[in-house]
C-alpha cells in the first residue's frame, strides 16, 4: 500500500481519536462502527447552518465521512435542506461555499450519487481530489480526518474547531 493510502484499520483509528476529541469539544461528530463489514463504518454529525447571513434562513446539514475501499482514502459526503425540507441544490451549495468557485470547478470536486452504505443521493467529494489532497500532507498529520477536514472546510461550510489540530 503506498503513502497516500489508508487502511480501513489505519482510517477507523483516525475515526476514533476524531470522536474523542469531537466529544471533548462537545462537537457532535460520531462514530458509527460496522462491526459485521469495517468497510461500512462512518462518521456523522448533523447540525444547521445560516444560509443567505439571515437566521431565519437555517439549513440542516448531514456530514458524513466514509471509507472509501476503492482509493483507500477518508470520503467525504452531505446533505443540504432548507428550512421547507427541499434539498438544495449542488448551485445553491456553491454559493454558499466561503471561497468564490466557478461551477465547472465545483463540479469537478464535488458531484451527487448514490451513497456507498445509506443508498440514496448524496452529494460527494471526488475521492480523487482527495487522494491527491492527502498525499501531501499525510506524512506530517496527526490525525488523517482532521487534516482533510481542516483542507476542505471552506468549499462546503463546515466549521472545524482549531482545537481539533491541538
Amino acid at each position: 500500500m503506498d503513502s497516500t493510502t489508508l487502511t480501513v484499520e489505519e482510517f477507523l483509528k483516525s475515526a476514533e481519536d476524531f470522536e474523542q476529541i469531537s466529544d471533548r469539544l462537545n462537537d457532535g461528530w460520531t462514530l458509527h462502527k460496522n462491526s459485521v463489514d469495517l468497510h461500512k463504518s462512518f462518521i456523522r454529525k448533523e447540525t444547521f447552518l445560516v444560509q443567505n447571513g439571515e437566521a431565519s434562513d437555517m439549513v440542516k446539514v448531514d456530514y458524513v465521512i466514509f471509507y472509501n475501499l476503492s482509493y483507500g482514502v477518508p470520503s467525504f459526503s452531505f446533505n443540504m435542506w432548507n428550512s421547507s425540507g427541499v434539498f438544495l441544490t449542488l448551485d445553491e451549495i456553491r454559493e454558499m461555499s466561503f471561497v468564490r468557485i466557478n461551477k465547472k470547478d465545483f463540479y469537478s470536486i464535488i458531484t451527487q450519487q448514490e451513497h456507498p452504505i445509506f443508498l440514496r443521493p448524496y452529494f460527494v467529494m471526488h475521492p480523487c481530489q482527495t487522494e491527491d489532497l492527502l498525499a501531501t500532507f499525510r506524512k506530517d498529520s496527526k490525525n488523517i480526518i482532521v487534516t482533510f477536514l481542516s483542507l476542505i472546510t471552506p468549499l462546503i461550510r463546515l466549521n472545524l474547531p482549531l482545537e481539533y489540530g491541538l
